[in-house]
């Protein structure tokens, strides 16, 4: 038995992980306390990873179509195959013609991150998608409205904050993103055991507010309502703007003529506890604000963020410690951003969309692929990512690929996008490769870059996934200019029993030094697009996912808790009894594009109103709930609303405990 460190590659925790080997085979992997960022803190996703890397179904082999039918293969006929397919679209139809999909575990690898912009640089295609239009599309949006570069993200300091108030995040089960927690979710032990407060913004009362706070309760999607209303509040007099800080006082403008009635109604919450609320977060000496995936999806997460960064900085917790901090190493990922041409943006063909961080919006995916004309789709390399099932509309994307004159998956398993490949190329997980954790260092204040070696060879005959995107391009005649991407880059990666040490963030350096910008033709264009929001239906219900404690977003499948129950739909006691009905009752869940039979949990934990369906089910997707059409699609940003939808519950008086969908076998 050998110990081997690493850590976990699911999200910008990194927590610090020792895998025990035997044979070159992971037995177990468990927390490292000895790890100076996370200090023995991970989460049950990253533990149970070597279930992944060893599970009976995971792709080993490259697979093709044959008669209709996937079999197993060798690498060179496999690349030959779609060498030669995309190289026969580009030629007939255009360098548009083949497309690229991309999958959230891309951000947490790091050669891979690297080479996959510069195959499709290469290949010369505008059509580039990513999961980020899913959940995180609006962050990359608000950065270059407010900072000028996509790649500017300040994150909240949690370890010196008084008080902090988190808006749409669930950190003790899913530990929140665009934020790195040094010890883990323990920071906010930490924080209430040296009498500071944490407030959450949640329609439901979470695993974090039944720890650590206080619970706020919103109504789903209505969280950009209650930044208006702090802003409003919170401002000052903006006689004199902080030096940098431009178009603040045009924003505090105009959120001060949203009412306050309206805002009550919409948000749910009465004015008293607004003005509450305010009051602390006058009242505390430092606060760190957070708002993550609960509030991207809302609708508004792009002006959320710019709302949220203005109340940083109008209450003077902006660039200081317990406040809002931005790392040095933004100032130059921005001026590489810029030089390596990557804030030229491109425009869909499909809808006119701008490109946010290269990517356009998964949502015109299908339409792409059906509409004649120039710059159709007819190819599409799809990698870590199944937006058959991640993005809304799936049954129809589904359709559009089965159109496809080629479609290649380069994966771990055999996704619901997989089933419809032409060649399926296996990967290497984290396990099994080097890695630096680029996706961290961003939100960190100081410590360790963390980086790490394979620790067990790779399973199979997969491969990295930097490695097929080489070997393709070769196949397909594309410049060889980038090739030191994806090989021989792991003799550059740094070595160190826990990375290496990255420069002290220090507070102070950034506001009065760089411009910040409130207002603009986007921002007002935002603002308007708030006002004219419809108000929701008087007596029904608003739908919201939810993350899980061991399923790894939609990517992964088929992961439950205590073996049973996950696939239900939770509502308040109070809701039940209104539709005459017991918890374990089935109920057809409804909305304007699709419907779901499930079960149902009495929660009185939840706000009145809501209905909560678990995100990532294979059986039982809540996207089949969700639409995807133009107006789900957040212009600015690209970003798909996915939460706040609206809903209709109907009791199933004829079964109970019955759960109604795709009942395939699940997935890791």
């Amino acid at each position: 038995m050998m110990e081997r460190r690493t850590y976990c590659r699911i999200c910008e925790a990194a927590c610090g992980l020792v895998a025990e080997v035997a044979d070159d085979r992971v037995v177990a992997l468990r927390p490292d306390r000895d790890h100076p960022q996370s200090r023995g803190f991970v989460c049950a996703k990253g533990t149970r990873f070597a279930e992944v890397a060893y599970h009976p179904s995971r792709l080993t082999r490259p697979m093709l179509r044959q008669d209709g039918v996937l079999v197993a293969s060798d690498w060179a006929t496999a690349l030959a195959r779609t060498g030669r397919a995309f190289r026969r679209i580009i030629d007939e139809h255009g360098p548009h013609a083949v497309a690229i999909y991309f999958g959230n575990p891309i951000a947490f690898n790091a050669r891979a991150s690297l080479v996959l912009p510069a195959f499709a640089e290469a290949i010369g295609t505008r059509n580039l998608f990513g999961a980020g239009s899913q959940d995180c599309n609006n962050k990359f949006a608000a950065a270059r409205l407010i900072h000028g570069s996509e790649v500017v993200h300040p994150f909240p300091d949690f370890a010196g904050c008084d008080l902090a108030v988190i808006f749409g995040s669930n950190p003790l089960v899913s530990q929140s993103s665009f934020v790195h927690l040094e010890g883990g979710a323990r920071v906010f032990d930490e924080l209430v055991a040296r009498g500071g407060d944490v407030i959450f913004v949640d329609p439901r009362r979470s695993e974090s507010a039944e720890r650590w706070g206080t619970h706020l309760p919103v109504r789903p999607g209505s969280d950009v309502w209650l930044l208006a209303a702090l802003l409003a509040r919170c401002g000052p007099d903006l006689a004199v703007q902080p030096a940098g800080v431009h178009g603040l006082e045009a924003l505090c403008a105009a959120v001060k003529q949203i009412s306050d009635e309206e805002v009550s109604q919409r948000t749910g919450l009465s004015v008293a506890a607004i003005d509450a609320l305010a009051a602390r977060i006058h009242r505390a000496d430092r606060v760190a604000l957070h708002l993550s995936v609960g509030v991207n999806m809302g609708g508004h997460g792009t002006l959320a963020v710019v709302l949220l960064q203005a109340l940083a900085v109008a209450t003077g917790n902006f660039d200081r410690d317990g406040g809002l901090l931005v790392h040095p190493y933004a100032a130059a990922l921005a001026r590489l951003y810029r030089l390596g041409g990557f804030e030229r943006p491109k425009h869909s063909r499909i809808g006119g969309y701008r490109t946010t961080l290269g990517t356009l919006p998964a949502a015109i995916l299908a339409e792409e692929i059906d509409t004649p004309g120039e710059g159709q789709i007819r190819g599409l390399l799809c990698i870590s990512g199944d937006p058959v099932v991640s993005v809304p509309g799936g049954d129809r994307l589904a359709e559009s690929l089965g159109r496809l004159e080629h479609l290649a998956c380069i994966d771990l398993f055999e996704s619901r996008t997989g089933e419809l490949a032409d060649v399926l190329f296996p990967a290497t997980t984290w396990l099994e490769r080097w890695d630096v954790a680029t996706a961290s260092m961003l939100f960190q204040r100081g410590g360790r870059l963390q980086a790490s070696g394979p620790v067990i060879p790779p399973v199979g005959e997969t491969r990295h996934d930097a490695a097929i995107l080489g070997a393709l391009a070769r196949e397909m005649g594309l410049s060889p200019a980038w090739g030191l991407l994806e090989r021989g880059i792991d003799r550059w990666l740094p070595r160190g029993r826990h990375g290496v040490p990255q420069p002290k963030l220090k507070p102070g350096r950034w506001l009065g030094r760089r411009d910040l910008r409130f207002w603009g033709e986007e921002i007002a264009a935002e603002m308007e697009r708030l006002r004219a929001a419809p108000q929701p239906r008087e007596g029904g219900f608003l739908l919201m996912g939810r993350r899980r404690r061991l399923g790894h977003n939609s990517w992964l499948h088929g992961a439950v808790r205590d073996g049973n129950g996950e696939a239900a739909a939770w509502l308040h006691p109070d809701d039940l009894a209104a539709l005459e009905l017991e918890a374990g009752q089935a109920v057809t869940i409804d909305t304007q594009v699709g419907s779901l039979i499930l079960p149902t949990v009495a929660r009185d934990d939840l706000a009145r109103g809501t209905v909560v369906v678990p995100h990532g089910l294979a059986a039982h997707n809540v996207n089949a709930l969700i639409p995807s059409d133009h107006d789900a699609v957040e212009r600015v940003s690209g970003q798909l609303r996915m939460t706040g939808i609206e809903a209709r519950i109907t009791p199933l008086r004829t079964s109970r405990g019955v759960a109604s969908g795709d009942h395939r076998a699940p997935r890791p």
